[in-house]
């Protein structure tokens, strides 16, 4: 028996492809926000008290043009100006001398968490306010502890082996900027590698000179990381001995998703970029003519209480949060002392204060979201937000997100928790009668409530 009109050998036939239906305004709408809802699930809320520094209104500014996280966009211009603003500007407390350096860990899941477009969009600002800063300062490939000693090599045998010089001459600042950091993890956790020692020594900043067979003298360095990473990387290459060696507490971890759904993100006003660009390169260059930055009297009155909340540790708090999060204190003042040099001044004032504090709260949060989540929460949230804004009732949630496996008093405790943390809103749903006592019912947040 013989087809009609065979398909001819080596010849792929081709089938239609099905058209979907075209999706009107509100239904899209309605998608997009669920997913970037879904996305967000996991983040601690922020306090609003964030953005308010410099910093914090320039992502705030550029945020209608961009998917990514107003958090990470912040923390990335956070990152670089520590590092622009260069070894001048610095804190004296007591003996020690704190550079200002802020080194971010923004963690994110890959797609969902719009990590790289944080960057970007910093970056495009960066440009604006020095371009030969972003060309030159800015490098990726953090690989060991000899080779970035040698990126700040002085001496000649070090120096002239036919390699050319990484940074500008006479320039000591260099953001490392790793997108990949499970990788650079997995090299440090190599036989005889030294990066993470000399980490840990670059955060205090100046000399990096190595005393080994390949002996370098690099007296003076002021580096920043700006790293990226998922929380799945993290949580799994990250060890107790990484954290009990103080590496990490170096860290600020940063936690963030997409923010919106742009189907084609509008270019901002060339204008807008400029402007912002030129404000942010005035205040970096004045801010580097600083030397000691310290607090105004406002600020000492205001700073005792933040010490004191960030240095209560109780001792049998062992957990990888607390190792994480065990320089607090240093961390705020460095990045409230950046906010001041930005704000053409070498006082720290209360409002500089409160910013940063609010800051580091979320790095903490942030940690603790990463280290130690909350699936059961995880997992309630998720099925409050596959209601859409129909939600769900106490009765609902306990039958079929738990199977009545779990009290009722446990799922109002667990739904106060989230009503807390602004992931859901309580609210009344009548019954289509209009008869008897309206039912109550727990919503999803659009990500613009969640802070």
């Amino acid at each position: 028996m013989t087809h009609a009109n065979p398909t001819p050998p080596g010849v792929r036939r081709l089938y239609p492809v099905p058209v979907p239906e075209p999706a009107d305004g509100d239904t899209l709408a309605t998608r997009a926000a669920d997913q970037v809802a879904r996305a967000r699930l996991w983040l601690p809320p922020a306090d609003p008290e964030v953005f308010d520094c410099y910093l914090g209104r320039l992502a705030v500014q550029l945020d209608p043009h961009t998917e990514a996280d107003p958090v990470g966009v912040m923390v990335s211009l956070l990152a670089a100006a520590g590092v622009h603003l260069g070894p001048g500007p610095h804190l004296q407390l007591g003996y020690e001398r704190h550079p200002l350096l802020v080194w971010p860990l923004v963690i994110g899941e890959t797609g969902r968490g719009k990590k790289g477009t944080a960057y970007n969009a910093a970056k495009a600002l960066l440009s604006q306010a020095d371009t030969e800063f972003v060309a030159s300062n800015v490098q990726s490939g953090l690989s060991s502890g000899e080779g970035l000693a040698a990126v700040f090599a002085s001496d000649p045998d070090s120096a002239g082996k036919g390699r050319a010089r990484l940074l500008p001459e006479g320039d000591c600042r260099l953001l490392a900027y790793e997108p990949e950091w499970a990788a650079v993890m997995a090299r440090m956790k190599r036989e005889g590698n030294t990066l993470s020692a000399t980490l840990r020594a670059a955060w205090e900043g100046g000399n990096l000179s190595t005393l080994n067979v390949d002996a370098r003298v690099a007296r003076q360095a002021h580096v920043g990381i700006l790293a990226h990473i998922t929380p799945k990387e993290f949580k799994a290459k990250v060890s107790a001995s990484d954290m009990a060696g103080g590496t990490y507490n170096r860290f600020l971890p940063i936690a963030v998703a997409q923010s919106k759904f742009l189907y084609i993100p509008t270019v901002p006003d060339p204008a807008l970029l400029i402007d912002l660009g030129a404000s942010l390169g005035d205040r970096l260059r004045q801010g580097a003519r600083f030397g000691p930055v310290g607090l105004s009297q406002a600020g000492t009155a205001q700073w005792s209480h933040i010490y004191l909340e960030f240095s209560d540790h109780p001792e049998e708090d062992t957990s990888q949060v607390a190792e994480f999060i065990s320089r607090a204190a240093p961390q705020c003042l460095r990045i409230a002392a950046i906010y001041a040099a930005l704000d053409r001044t070498d006082q720290i004032s209360p409002d500089h204060l409160t910013a940063a504090a609010a800051l580091v709260r979320y790095a903490i949060a942030s940690a603790a979201a990463v280290l130690q989540p909350s699936d059961v929460l995880r997992k309630l949230a998720a099925f409050i937000a596959q209601a859409g804004p129909d939600g769900r009732t106490r009765e609902e949630i306990r039958s079929g997100c738990f199977q009545r496996n779990i009290t009722a008093d446990k799922v109002a405790a667990l739904l106060d928790k989230l009503v807390t943390a602004g992931q859901i809103t309580r609210g009344e749903r009548r019954s289509p009668s209009g008869r008897g006592r309206p039912a109550e019912v727990f919503t999803a947040n659009p990500p613009d409530l969640r802070g």
